[in-house]
């Protein structure tokens, strides 16, 4: 977190022809950002960061928000969290109004018009060449107005130094209502002048996963304002619609005002002169508290920069170099290098700190409240289905102090709510995907002996969201598990109440609590949560040897086909979430040996490769990123060596077009990389009572993890690779510490105790290695 690691070496080693360079300076952040998700942008923000200031260039559309093919741009924002949105400043020069009659204070479309055009709004072209962005940095010219716009930030504020021509009519345009990814419904808006150079106010919204939140702000400029306007446009309820409707709209402007009070489709307008090349920057203080907040994060943040950009930008990116550099990788290939680290970002990068520097934040009842000094932030999260396979298996290894800060964030979400959410966006209860993931951070942290937190009262926590059905929550979206009730009465999710796919996640968590159980001497619940984690067995038919859809009278679902994806009626209806029976029956991570007796090993073998070679296995959703390490458990581990470089090498790349296969999913994605190319995954999440890593082929010559001393006993934890080509990725043989290891896992204790891990690859399988696998 933001603190000083006295064992990080900053040094980084790959190549001669790279070594000048630090971790961060390998970071692509505009990698994957075509198609991409409303969290997935190349802003300027720090790890975990509140503020995330960056272009918008989209309307209201899934994937929406920057599309790196779109050369226009309507604005620059300062939250991107996952249905957390706000602040979009334009600069701009020139008219905003075409003749008397038509505003241009709206965004207009992506396709144009542009500039004067009578129908455009206040959209910019760019020119592609000029965009540029780093960790902590972004930087882009607006064609049309001649603006060259760069944005930084620290955790709770953005900075933006403008270039403006000269005009006696520039303009920076506070659009309080433009389009996001999530449909935000405006409540109400309100800006005031404060002084000649500084304004502030707040945007009350509401959409359908984050609920009702109110977006504080406090801006400064280093030079006065000449004056303030308002607009807001009426809906428009006229009948003609060639050339779009948006520039037919009745606005109404309120010139040199001091305040501001509107809703919908409403802003204000900054006026100013400038001379040729004038430097514009303005800082911005956000606070989801109140505006007396929003201005203690901006004076805390950003006073003792002194309007230095350059200064804020070092900042952000020391922030940042300081976490990616607890890795150390050597490669002779600096593409590699440059995923890694790049990965790595993108693993820190999707979550958002909400409290404020004071410590307080806005809970789910919409009260003001104030963190235990123990716990750092309150954190917002999109859903954390899946974590268990990325994010908690790299925190717990790289950044122990994040996890512990995830981790106590959401024990306090469920103190203050009764329930821990799965996914805290804007720190509700936001209703997303299935299942209850998001405690491997929990029970990982507490397994690994991580936890500093209260691990009894975690427990009950969790046993509690474990034996009751889920909510509709008092503070609005939806708390536990929606289908366990009929889960516990009938052994699994029957057809008529929702996805059978539950059963097998639902299952899945059960062992995970039962494992935490056994670890705290409760011998009752362990036992209990074990028989529980065996309801999968309920769902697995004998005769097709696949997971299937089920009746509440015990028969099955006509019309069987296992590569039928997706559910019915919605999100939580019959069928199997964001998968299929294919995929999901691979879904026992923590009982592979009972699945394999179920299907026998050689049709858990030759069915796993065929999935891999007609496309069954899907590696750019959340369900099946176990599917490489399962060779691990059935006897071929050179299979998995196999597969996982398969991944690595055709699933991930550094282009804007593509990125990742699917969603990167704030994080998980990124952290699925980083783990499979030093050879490292966690079936069970890292849950079990002596959690191990599962080990294949690393991409990397030598690996060098910077332990924590406040949470790990050693040093480094070094992982070597020995071959004789980079092709090579099948293990001859693995020692840790100069002793040969028996099976395909690395215990998590024997990392943090410091040491060598020695891995010799060739170009042939050694099927005599680990015969037994990871049993």
């Amino acid at each position: 977190m933001y603190r000083s690691i006295p064992c990080l070496a900053l040094v980084f080693f790959a190549s001669i022809a790279f070594a000048e360079k630090r971790p961060v300076d390998y970071v692509n952040p505009l990698t994957g950002t075509s198609n991409s998700r409303w969290m997935l942008t190349p802003a300027a923000s720090l790890p975990f960061g509140m503020v995330k200031l960056g272009p918008d260039n989209q309307g209201n559309v899934w994937n929406g928000g920057y599309e790196y093919a779109n050369a226009s741009i309507h604005g620059f924002s300062h939250l991107h969290g996952m249905s957390l949105s706000g602040i979009s400043f334009m600069p701009a020069s020139g008219q905003l109004f075409f003749g008397e009659e038509y505003a241009k204070l709206h965004p207009g479309g992506t396709d144009g018009p542009f500039g004067h055009m009578w129908t455009a709004g206040y959209r910019s072209r760019i020119n592609k060449d000029t965009e540029s962005a780093k960790p902590g940095y972004y930087a882009v010219e607006l064609h049309d107005y001649d603006i060259k716009v760069e944005l930084t930030a620290t955790v709770r504020c953005g900075l933006m130094r403008l270039t403006y021509p000269q005009s006696d009519d520039s303009r920076l345009i506070l659009n309080l209502d433009f389009p996001t990814e999530e449909l935000a419904n405006i409540h109400e808006t309100y800006v005031q002048r404060d002084s000649e150079t500084a304004f502030s106010g707040y945007v009350t919204q509401s959409n359908q996963y984050a609920d009702i939140y109110t977006v504080y702000f406090a801006s400064e400029l280093n030079r006065p304002i000449a004056s303030m306007d308002g607009w807001h446009f009426e809906p428009y309820a006229g009948e003609p619609a060639n050339y779009g409707t948006d520039w037919r709209r009745e606005c109404h402007i309120q010139n040199g005002i001091e305040t501001f009070t509107g809703g919908a489709q409403s802003g204000i307008v900054l006026n100013f002169a400038t001379s040729e090349g004038e430097v514009v920057k303005v800082r911005t203080g956000i606070s989801f508290v109140s505006i007396e907040n929003a201005q203690l994060n901006l004076a805390s943040e950003m006073q003792d920069f002194d309007w230095d950009f350059d200064a804020v930008v070092a900042h952000a990116q020391n922030e940042w170099n300081e976490l990616l550099a607890r890795v150390e990788v050597s490669s002779e290939n600096e593409q590699n290098v440059a995923l890694f680290y790049t990965n790595f970002y993108r693993s820190f990068f999707g979550k958002n700190i909400l409290s404020d520097v004071n410590g307080e934040y806005t809970d789910m009842f919409e009260h003001t409240r104030t963190l235990d000094p123990a716990t750092p932030y309150a954190i917002s999260s999109d859903g954390l289905w899946g974590a268990q396979w990325t994010l908690a298996p790299f925190w717990t290894l790289v950044a122990p102090d994040w996890n512990e800060a995830m981790a106590k964030s959401l024990l306090e979400l469920g103190k203050v709510g009764g329930w821990i959410p799965e996914a805290p966006t804007g720190l509700e209860y936001a209703a997303t995907m299935g299942a209850q993931h998001h405690n491997a951070i929990i029970i990982s942290a507490h397994q690994k002996g991580l936890a500093t937190f209260d691990v009894e009262s975690a427990y009950e926590a969790i046993k509690h969201d474990y034996l009751n059905q889920g909510i509709e929550h008092p503070g609005g979206g939806y708390a536990g598990n929606r289908h366990l009730q009929p889960y516990m009465d009938y052994g699994y999710v029957p057809e008529e109440y929702g996805p059978v796919s539950n059963t097998m996640e639902y299952a899945y968590d059960d062992w995970c609590l039962g494992q935490m159980a056994l670890s705290l001497g409760q011998a009752e619940d362990a036992a209990y949560f074990h028989e529980r984690s065996l309801n999968y067995r309920n769902v697995f038919d004998p005769d097709t040897k696949y997971l299937r859809r089920r009746h509440a009278d015990g028969t099955w679902l006509e019309d069987f086909d296992p590569h039928r994806e997706g559910t019915e009626g919605g999100w939580n209806g019959p069928g199997y979430m964001e998968g299929t029976a294919w995929i999901y029956t691979w879904f026992v991570p923590h009982d592979l040996p009972g699945l394999i007796d179920l299907l026998g090993v050689a049709e858990f073998n030759s069915r796993l490769e065929e999935g891999f070679h007609k496309n069954y296995v899907n590696l750019g959703n959340q369900p099946n990123l176990q599917a490489p390490f399962l060779f691990n458990y059935s006897g071929k581990p050179w299979l998995t060596q196999k597969y996982t470089r398969y991944v690595l090498d055709e699933f991930f790349d550094l282009d804007p077009l593509q990125g990742w296969i699917g969603e990167e999913d704030e994080g998980q994605m990124g952290s699925l990389f980083c783990l499979l190319s030093i050879g490292l995954f966690e079936m069970d999440g890292g849950c079990a009572i002596d959690p191990a890593y599962d080990l294949s082929s690393p991409l990397f010559k030598e690996v060098v993890i910077h332990l924590d001393p406040e949470f790990h006993e050693g040093d480094t934890f070094v992982i070597r690779t020995h071959h004789k080509s980079p092709a090579d990725v099948y293990i001859q043989s693995v020692q840790l510490n100069g002793e040969n290891l028996t099976a395909p896992k690395l215990r998590f204790a024997d990392i943090t105790q410091g040491g060598l891990l020695e891995v010799v690859l060739g170009s042939e399988p050694n099927k005599t290695l680990w015969p037994s696998g990871a049993h």
